[in-house]
């Protein structure tokens, strides 16, 4: 059937705020929306449809939104939308309860983890693994970790370290992400998920000891182990310690290359930015937990407070440009949280301080009220694929442990005015699902605020969906929720955080839940022209929606081979940034 209204297809938390999209199908003019007790066939709820319009250059259809914030009570139900004529539509039906969307998928996106630990032949390659070019002689034991992608059987702290501004965090960040969740589970005091915490805890301590091994001898970490770039060659042959170049020669999504010569040896290694500062924040965080691991609650500390002080003094030798940024001054901050948190010494609290400070230095006012973050010394705006909601996040981390109410104080302000630019540039222009837009920067230097990561920056050819971004921007609304003063402002957070998960979850122009074994419409992925052996895992979450492959202005969820399109990883492919943010968001509920 068409399409007409959209859900999240799983449903809805009864707490949560509840909005449904509907899409003219011809000139009608709808009038009325009912949400119906799927078991009755009553009303439980009548509204008013809002009109929303077209969108951009989407050439999807005229929208209007509805609002159901008042029904909670537990039960199954689906909507009817009456026309002026008369003529009704009606949903699929969907879900209310408390703590659904918890109950129902949280344990699914975690499993999904440990269906990608690398293991097997991967993990026997890697017991034993060889250097890129063999410039590192010998070989080492790096075995552990998580596939990065559905078809990317590397394991990365990070990747895209030949741009500025755009590492994204990766494996690292998963493991030091376990722990959160399990924290923010215990706060939270859901009384059932007592098998759940313990399968977070044997993921972050899985993660961790992988963290171990990965150390270098100078006090850094090895940044990605993958396989050379046969894919389809014998695994024990073909596995590799790798590198990112600075300047690769030439790129293919993800990918760079470049000849040996071409490489520094500090380009096998992190710096805080390309994952440095969660492989410590993780080996901190495990120094304080109590579960079956291979090393000692001493070992972990030790080695975190040693790769913290080696890469403060050092963080420039592996930045390509040779210079801090925001992205690694809210990566150390984490790592500096967590130390601290762990040993209660008053100098990491003091260092956090002072790093925060520096984050809250990128500010750059857009009025009184509001304003967005740089990623330099200049008035850059700070945009990103996957973690766009990492600095917000990551400062109120600090909010927690601050002792000084004057320094809290300062920032809980700034991410009010970063969010609060943030839900204006979403809201500014006909926008029916809330999807988060951002401010961003082009390739030619010129700026402007738009629905979808732009295509041109400095890591093309690389650009794909966002349900990361999405899933952290939810995660930076629900942390600030609990801060903010302001009641009105704490209702439109909750709105905004809400509406970036039910886009994940189907409630989007294409009808999808990129949540792989959940909802309808899951995408397939091919490769190449051709399936061959990327299969989606279940609990996975897909890359996601696009702009237009040829116009930024369109949107674009390619499904379906063609001429453009004779792979769909930018759209199909599964990444662990995006299960790690999505679990992050729903773990930072409270009820």
């Amino acid at each position: 059937m068409k399409v007409s209204i959209f859900t999240n297809h799983i449903g809805y938390d009864s707490a949560d705020t509840k909005s449904a999209v509907y899409c003219r199908r011809g000139s009608e003019t709808p009038v009325k929306f009912q949400v119906m007790c799927d078991k009755t066939d009553e009303a439980v709820y009548e509204g008013t449809l809002c009109k929303a319009g077209e969108v951009d250059n989407w050439q999807t259809g005229y929208y209007y939104t509805m609002r159901f914030d008042e029904v909670t009570e537990k039960g199954q139900y689906y909507i009817v939308v009456t026309d002026d004529k008369g003529e009704q539509v009606r949903s699929y039906p969907f879900r209310i309860a408390p703590n659904l969307l918890e109950v129902d998928t949280l344990t699914a996106v975690g499993y999904s983890f440990k269906a990608q630990r690398a293991t097997g032949e991967y993990g026997a390659a890697d017991s034993n693994i060889p250097f890129q070019f063999g410039l590192i002689p010998g070989r080492i034991d790096a075995h552990g970790g998580w596939y990065d992608a559905t078809a990317d059987y590397g394991v990365h702290l990070s990747h895209l370290s030949h741009t500025s501004y755009f590492n994204p965090q990766q494996a690292a960040f998963s493991a030091y992400s376990f722990f959160k969740f399990n924290d923010l589970i215990d706060e939270a005091e859901y009384p059932y998920y007592t098998m759940f915490k313990r399968r977070l805890l044997e993921e972050g301590m899985y993660g961790a000891d992988w963290l171990m091994r990965m150390r270098a001898p100078s006090g850094s970490f090895y940044v990605t182990k993958r396989r050379t770039m046969d894919a389809y060659g014998p695994v024990s042959k073909m596995r590799i310690m790798g590198a990112f170049a600075r300047e690769p020669k030439r790129r293919k999504g993800g990918s760079t290359f470049a000849d040996p010569s071409d490489f520094l040896l500090e380009d096998f290694e992190t710096s805080f930015r390309a994952g440095g500062g969660y492989a410590i924040a993780a080996l901190a965080y495990a120094a304080r937990t109590t579960y079956p691991s291979e090393y000692t609650k001493e070992d972990y500390l030790k080695a975190a407070i040693a790769a913290y002080e080696y890469l403060e003094e050092n963080n420039c030798r592996y930045c390509n440009d040779g210079k801090w940024n925001l992205l690694d001054e809210y990566c150390a901050l984490d790592a500096l949280i967590e130390i601290y948190k762990t040993t209660k010494e008053y100098d990491y609290l003091r260092r956090a301080r002072a790093m925060a400070k520096r984050i809250m230095a990128h500010y750059v006012p857009v009025d009184d009220t509001m304003g967005y973050l740089s990623v330099n010394e200049t008035d850059r705006p700070f945009f990103h694929a996957a973690d766009a909601g990492m600095p917000v996040v990551n400062l109120l981390n600090y909010v927690a442990i601050e002792r000084e109410q004057a320094d809290k104080q300062a920032a809980i302000d700034i991410c009010e005015k970063v969010m609060r630019y943030q839900l204006h540039v979403t809201n500014k222009v006909a926008n029916p699902f809330g999807y988060a837009r951002q401010y961003v920067q082009h390739g030619d230097g010129s700026r402007c605020d738009q629905f979808f990561y732009p295509p041109d920056v400095e890591t093309a050819p690389w650009w794909q969906g966002e349900n990361a971004r999405l899933g952290s921007l939810a995660t930076a609304a629900r942390s600030l929720s609990y801060v903010t003063k302001c009641e009105t402002f704490k209702k439109e957070l909750c709105k905004f955080a809400d509406d970036q998960i039910n886009w994940i979850l189907g409630c989007n122009p294409f009808d999808a839940c990129m949540l792989e074994g959940e909802g309808r419409n899951n995408i397939d992925y091919f490769f190449e022209g051709e399936r061959r052996d990327f299969i989606q895992c279940p609990g996975g979450i897909v890359n996601g929606i696009t702009s237009g492959i040829h116009d930024e202005h369109g949107i674009a969820f390619c499904a379906d081979r063609t001429e453009d399109v004779p792979d769909n990883w930018r759209w199909a492919e599964q990444w662990i940034p995006h299960a790690t943010w999505y679990m992050y968001a729903l773990c930072m509920k409270k009820r």
